[in-house]
């Protein structure tokens, strides 16, 4: 993965999820105006009903903002604020 864990967006609150795998079909960078990491994916899985069903069937590495959430920290992590330009990577 890139060592870029920020990016310089110019609104406030902008975040970047990266998506890799066969995730990549529903866009490889998206950035949403989000709080959280649970925010965006939240957003996505709104926007796209089918984001959803592939994140309940496989399994995922998610990296937030430069650090990797582990299994029983994830809930923790998509909940704490993100800085502005946060980068949430979703890897399978």
């Amino acid at each position: 993965m890139a060592a870029t864990h920020t990016l310089p967006l110019a609104s406030p609150g902008m975040a970047r999820i990266c998506l890799y795998g066969d995730l990549q079909r529903f866009g490889r960078r998206i950035d949403l105006r989000v709080k959280t990491g649970a925010e965006a994916i939240r957003a996505l899985a709104t926007q796209l009903p089918v984001f959803r069903q592939k994140l309940n069937e496989g399994w995922y590495q998610v990296r937030i903002a430069g650090r990797d959430a582990g299994e029983n920290e994830l809930s923790a992590r998509l909940n704490e604020p993100l800085a502005n330009g946060a980068v949430i990577h979703i890897v399978p």
